[in-house]
């Protein structure tokens, strides 16, 4: 039985046309999450800080369930909710990340990470091959929410027109939005390389660079710093921030190479109040199902 462990960094940088660093994090305990706090609100700062507090009370727990991730969301939407209020303007924050099901275990066919977004930060995953991370396999596992991404899954624009037409900073959910929050949650299988961004990260570099830099094959601290230094030297317009991390499993070496449907990499959004341990096969939207190489 295959066992994993997991080895996380981070780098964040306030890049070279702001005046406060907005983005907070967490990369420790089961819990690698990053949130962007809107720049427009009242404290960009203070409501990244609060969602990442909020979830930081998971650290504490051995199993997490979506109730639980839920109620942390809920309670930072209440405390920005009410600061947006009494200062007359919205406190918000992207969130985007991962959090372990069990920590109780390292057995990989018995646990799961919970992957959660809101906003238009990312998470993205690529596979390990025998020669390193395979770039060929780099998956974006959220879908953004904003007017661009919602123009794309419409039909009323192809990605290139959206790019173009739609400015890129329009969110449709935030933590701190008037209208509430409503995360998304998937289900990701634990091995693997995933990166985490807020889109000072991203939308500063090409598809290309972006797969490169994170299939590196450095360590994960590296790799951070070398996404956010990239996203300053092609102009550092946004704060920029990169939690790696590194999940892999004590595979004697004869498994490598294993390409059988059993071996292969899954991840699937949750349909709404559906647990990672209750998935009902006729709801479920497969993401991606990839074979190790």
């Amino acid at each position: 039985m295959a066992h994993f462990h997991i080895t996380g960094a981070a780098v964040s940088d306030i890049g070279l046309h702001r005046r406060d660093n907005e983005d907070s994090y967490i990369a420790q305990d089961g819990l690698y999450l990053v949130a962007d706090g809107m720049g427009g609100g009242v404290d960009g700062r203070a409501a990244s800080a609060e969602i990442i507090q909020q979830i930081a009370r998971l650290s504490g727990t051995s199993i997490r369930s979506r109730a639980m991730i839920n109620e942390c969301i809920q309670n930072a939407q209440q405390s920005l909710s009410r600061i947006g209020a009494e200062q007359g303007a919205m406190a918000g924050t992207t969130l985007s990340g991962l959090i372990l099901k069990d920590t109780s275990t390292q057995e990989a066919d018995q646990n799961a990470w919970y992957v959660v977004n809101i906003g238009d930060s990312r998470t993205y995953h690529l596979n390990q091959s025998a020669h390193g991370w395979d770039a060929s396999s780099l998956v974006q596992v959220t879908r953004d929410h904003s007017q661009r991404q919602e123009a794309i899954d419409s039909g009323r624009l192809l990605p290139d027109q959206a790019r173009e037409l739609v400015p890129r900073n329009i969110i449709t959910q935030a933590v701190g939005s008037p209208q509430g929050v409503s995360a998304d949650f998937y289900r990701a299988d634990v091995e693997g390389r995933f990166v985490i961004c807020s889109d000072g990260v991203y939308s500063e570099l090409s598809a290309a660079q972006m797969t490169t830099l994170c299939a590196e094959a450095l360590n994960p601290k590296t790799v951070a710093q070398d996404l956010v230094n990239a996203a300053l030297d092609a102009g550092g317009d946004d704060n920029a921030t990169a939690v790696v991390v590194d999940i892999q499993e004590d595979i004697p070496s004869p498994m490598i190479g294993r390409t059988d449907a059993t071996d292969a990499w899954n991840a699937s959004i949750l349909a709404d109040s559906e647990e990672i341990d209750t998935l009902n096969d006729s709801t479920l939207e497969t993401i991606r199902t990839t074979e190790r190489k």
